[in-house]
């Protein structure tokens, strides 16, 4: 038999949050988990494709909610508590496994898929309830935030098995408790849990280089919704002609457009420690708008041929609008931004003019062309009046794309 150092070395306790590497990067541990995600985004995606409507979009978004919530918190578990041991390996494993079950029923939600979604969301639950309670366990000066927090995701698991032994809306009523639990958790733990001082006395939550980049990756994810709308879309149109083609590379430049906006102005940039809670959450209007923005895409493509219906347009500029102004909204939180307050005014104007122009778009009855070609020209403004303030206002030789 081992003995307990060597049982040790294989599984060790949570790493404490005083003790975390600040400048490690993403691992390939985490990028494979962030895998299974893309299943389960994508099936939601299509699943929004097929139903755009107004309670579509409020399912799409009920839905990406609970999807958010699991890969999130699995995120900043790993990010804030890592070891490199198999007990991380194993506990990952697992959550991709309920994630990967996940997937195979949000497509049917509500219908057929409810109870099988709910019980791979309480499997993948009940995991992050044993990770975040370890924490606790093993360092006293973390409890008073792991107890509420790993107490709010238990009450969501238990609601989310219990809700199939019901019918009707009285399901999803249980499930909307349920992720209100979590979010009772969150606050309540984040209110009693006290990080270590920093200077002045200030007890505040820094980010890390890697979570800020596994942010960056969760974004990827959901703008590559919006690429394999476009190219579905493409595929689907029988016969593919010149026009078809061009409707869908303008689909795939909204995409681009969208990448331009967050990567320049966003990625690899620290919020302000007091704001790191408003810099996560701000990023869930964020990531839905986008994946949204993917169904309408390919919808929008569909109609090529024919007059855009008004729902499809609504999809499609309401997305990108909301997208516009959550960009808008996690600049607000960003360090960076007292250091070039020139261009980030300059463009926040142009993000917020646009995103109202988006809309003004969906009162028109224009067709999926000339719809996709508004939406890249008010897509490409933002990028067009950052590159003129960066050029205006940063010196040549500190010029860094990256």
């Amino acid at each position: 038999m081992p003995g307990p150092s060597t049982f040790r070395r294989i599984w060790q306790p949570p790493g404490r949050y005083a003790d975390r590497a600040l400048e490690r990067r993403v691992t390939f541990l985490e990028v494979f988990f962030d895998l299974v995600f893309v299943v389960v985004i994508s099936r939601l995606g299509h699943h929004l494709a097929t139903h755009a409507t107004w309670a579509g979009v409020g399912w799409f978004v009920f839905l990406f909610y609970a999807v958010w919530s699991s890969w999130l918190n699995g995120t900043l578990y790993y990010d804030l508590h890592t070891t490199n041991d198999v007990s991380v390996r194993i506990f990952t494993f697992a959550q991709m496994l309920a994630v990967a079950v996940m997937a195979v029923f949000i497509g049917d939600v509500p219908g057929d898929g409810t109870d099988g979604f709910a019980l791979a969301y309480a499997a993948n639950t009940l995991i992050l309830v044993v990770l975040w309670f370890r924490t606790g366990l093993h360092d006293p000066s973390h409890r008073p935030g792991s107890v509420p927090y790993s107490t709010g995701y238990l009450v969501s698991t238990v609601l989310f098995l219990v809700s199939v032994a019901f019918e009707g809306p009285v399901v999803y009523w249980l499930w909307a408790i349920a992720l209100a639990s979590q979010v009772a958790g969150w606050v309540i733990g984040m209110h009693r849990w006290t990080p270590p001082e920093t200077q002045q006395g200030e007890a505040i939550i820094t980010t890390t280089p890697s979570l800020i980049e596994r942010m960056g990756l969760f974004v990827i994810i959901v703008l590559g919704e919006v690429i394999v709308g476009a190219v579905n879309g493409m595929a689907d149109l029988h016969p593919l002609d010149a026009h078809g083609i061009v409707v869908g590379i303008l689909g795939v430049v909204v995409a681009i457009g969208l990448w331009w906006i967050y990567f320049d102005l966003i990625s690899h940039r620290p919020p302000v420690p007091r704001r790191t809670q408003l810099w996560l959450n701000l990023h869930f209007p964020l990531v839905v708008a986008i994946a949204a923005g993917g169904a309408a895409v390919l919808n929008t493509i569909e109609h090529e041929s024919g007059s855009l219906p008004d729902a499809v347009r609504w999809l499609l500029v309401g997305s990108l609008a909301a997208a516009l102004l959550s960009v808008a909204l996690i600049t607000w939180t960003l360090q960076i931004r007292s250091d070039q307050p020139e261009i980030y005014r300059a463009v926040d104007v142009v993000l917020v003019v646009c995103a109202a122009l988006c809309l003004g778009v969906g009162l028109t009855g224009w067709a999926a062309k000339g719809t996709l070609g508004a939406m890249v020209v008010l897509l490409l403004a933002p990028v067009a009046v950052g590159v003129v303030a960066w050029l205006k206002h940063t010196e040549p030789d500190a010029i860094d794309l990256e």
